[in-house]
């Protein structure tokens, strides 16, 4: 069967076959297709897919719209349908219930699948599953180069034993995530894993939700860096949405800023210098007032002196 799959926004993981579209059919496009697949990741996007719906029924008779945004049903993975070729979902689901994240609400509970072969696994809760499915996809990874693991990575997993298979892999980047202060402290234990285990800050990557209070983030993907990882900052968008968060420019430069990693690098290393500078100057006061207290104790001694002698060669009564 011939499938085309038509999405209303191209992302990185977006499918770059022949059979994959972003815009309405034009002139040339192929006709024979048996079905299309109109995939509507987020909330704000329905309209823009309800639109394309309707302009690929003059392509073909059965168009299909459909997607996280619609709340479709989560099955078994196909490799390259819907996410670029590369990219695998091992497992769906996840046993959290954190107050900003639908997943256990669309997909349920954790459910592990037909493990396909790919070197970007975006499961997005890899660790909460089983040892057996874990151990079966490490086997899989190693066949793989260029590996991340993109969906995150639960930091209160992460053990010795997951960093040392982690490490017996081709890995290009581990993602893991921290979207609350209250994250900091489990992910600092699990970068202090990692990097005994040999990984470094290339390889250490970490999403960040940002979009509440500006100040307070930037201090938690100040201190994400300062552990020896790559911050990546994610701006809140809510997922049942009509339209997106229309955020001030001030918060656009920001994202901007903790989003890219030669940026944020150059800024980090400028602070730094400047404390180095400030703490030169901070020795250079503690020397002058050192010196001026010498000066000080010196006259004192000497007033002390004069005073000792006058009353040693003029005795009282005199």
């Amino acid at each position: 069967m011939k499938i085309a799959r038509v999405f209303p926004t191209r992302t990185s993981f977006s499918p770059d076959d022949a059979d994959a579209y972003f815009a309405a059919p034009e002139l040339f496009t192929r006709r024979d297709y048996d079905e299309v697949h109109v995939s509507v990741a987020f909330s704000w996007d329905m309209a823009r897919g309800h639109q394309l719906k309707k302009d690929w029924e003059s392509v073909c008779a059965n168009v299909k719209i459909g997607g996280c945004a619609f709340g479709s049903h989560a099955g078994e993975f196909e490799v390259g349908m819907y996410l670029k070729k590369g990219n695998v979902i091992t497992s769906r689901g996840c046993p959290n219930r954190c107050g900003f994240c639908l997943v256990p609400q669309r997909e349920g509970a954790l459910r592990e699948l037909q493990i396909k072969e790919g070197h970007i696994i975006q499961d997005n809760n890899f660790l909460a599953c089983s040892r057996d499915h874990q151990r079966k996809v490490f086997e899989m990874l190693r066949r793989q180069h260029g590996i991340e693991f993109k969906g995150g990575l639960e930091s209160r997993r992460i053990t010795s034993k997951v960093a040392d298979e982690f490490r017996s892999l081709r890995i290009n980047a581990l993602w893991l995530a921290c979207d609350r202060d209250a994250d900091l402290k489990p992910l600092h234990k699990a970068v202090r894993i990692l990097q005994k285990a040999g990984f470094r800050r290339y390889q250490l990557r970490c999403y960040v939700l940002i979009g509440k209070d500006m100040q307070q983030e930037q201090e938690r993907l100040k201190a994400i860096f300062r552990m020896g990882v790559l911050p990546s900052a994610q701006i809140y968008q809510p997922f049942d949405a009509v339209e997106k968060i229309s955020y001030s420019k001030e918060w656009s430069k920001f994202l901007k800023h903790w989003s890219r990693p030669a940026i944020y690098k150059a800024a980090m290393k400028e602070e730094k210098m400047r404390k180095v500078e400030m703490t030169e100057e901070q020795k250079a006061d503690c020397r002058t007032e050192y010196k001026f207290g010498l000066i000080v104790l010196a006259l004192v001694v000497a007033t002390l002196s004069v005073v000792f002698l006058i009353s040693t060669y003029y005795p009282k009564g005199h």
